[in-house]
């Protein structure tokens, strides 16, 4: 690895202490476990939606982790369910702590860090003091948002007000999806967690799609998750109901599949079929290299050989591997 050619992640995981801490509390409004294997398994509404390694890898074990796989950057993110079901009276100053904490990390890292913020939705007015304190942080670079925020979709017009104000700043979003709204059925076998998450990403998309929000707040910059669930699989069904359904074209004037090419993906998914179907979908500078790190077996290097055994391009692997990152995120 260079530093001209490493990867570079933009999907990354880091629990501060102040993250887990909070999560504990009776009054989180999480339940939690500790599974066998030492993870700390939080749950909302009862169906499971984080499962957090014990220990998490510091500073130096992380850059081991990416020297080793010829990952250049990463960009460090708190999951899902983040501080939106945390109390009022908490949630300022816990995301304030966790955003600090995450800024420190990033710091000692040799310059080979930066940090999506989190903010302490659904209060609107609190998440614009946080959002801009934040990202006037040296190493944050965007902000971190799930796919619902404490039972609301993200296209619910309660957040029109903060849209507005990332669209102005021409913010970068990174949208990772949660638990859903309703966990009824999903409660079973981490159903929640395994499966639904993808459902959770390919719904958002539509309805950020569907309600117009995407045009509406032209200058933010989304990426969206795991290939954007099942989003590449399913392109030809956001153009073909939309033409089937009235209320479904109502809030825009173009092709759904139209709004959704401008927005960017990351290529976490260890399903060499999944990510070729994507880069068969999306237009090579709409992907960009991640790795969920580091919650699934196998670290980074399993990620690194699914993105290099799909047969791309020398052309395309630049791209996708460090140069739209680079752009999007200002890093170059």
């Amino acid at each position: 690895m260079t530093t001209a050619t490493g990867l570079i992640d933009v999907h990354t995981h880091h629990y501060p202490q102040a993250y887990l801490e909070a999560c504990r509390r009776p009054d989180s409004g999480f339940t939690h476990y500790i599974r066998d294997d030492g993870r700390i398994v939080v749950l909302q509404d009862g169906a499971v939606a984080l499962a957090a390694p014990q220990p998490l890898p510091g500073t130096d074990a992380r850059l081991s982790a990416m020297d080793s796989a010829g990952v250049r950057l990463q960009v460090l993110s708190i999951s899902a369910p983040n501080v939106y079901a945390l109390p009022r009276s908490l949630r300022v100053a816990v995301t304030r702590d966790c955003n600090d904490e995450l800024e420190a990390m990033a710091a000692a890292g040799d310059g080979r860090l930066r940090v999506f913020a989190s903010v302490p939705l659904p209060e609107v007015d609190e998440a614009l003091a946080e959002a801009d304190r934040a990202l006037n942080l040296p190493h944050t670079v965007g902000l971190m948002l799930c796919t619902t925020v404490a039972r609301r979709t993200l296209d619910d017009p309660v957040f029109a007000p903060f849209w507005e104000h990332l669209s102005r700043r021409g913010t970068v979003v990174f949208v990772h999806p949660t638990t859903a709204c309703c966990t009824e059925g999903l409660r079973d076998y981490a159903l929640s967690l395994a499966l639904d998450f993808l459902a959770e990403t390919t719904n958002a998309i539509g309805r950020l799609v569907y309600s117009g929000t995407f045009d509406q707040f032209p200058g933010i910059r989304w990426i969206f998750s795991h290939l954007g669930g099942s989003t590449p699989f399913v392109m030809h069904r956001f153009d073909n109901y939309a033409s089937q359904f009235p209320e479904a074209r109502a809030h825009i004037t173009r092709k759904p599949s139209d709004i959704i090419r401008e927005l960017m993906f990351d290529t976490v998914t260890t399903h060499r079929p999944a990510l070729r179907c994507a880069l068969d979908t999306f237009d090579d500078r709409q992907l960009m290299f991640g790795s969920d790190y580091p919650h699934v077996p196998g670290g980074l290097q399993v990620f690194v050989d699914t993105f290099d055994g799909i047969g791309m391009s020398a052309e395309q692997r630049t791209a996708i591997g460090w140069r739209n990152a680079e752009q999007l995120l200002g890093l170059s």
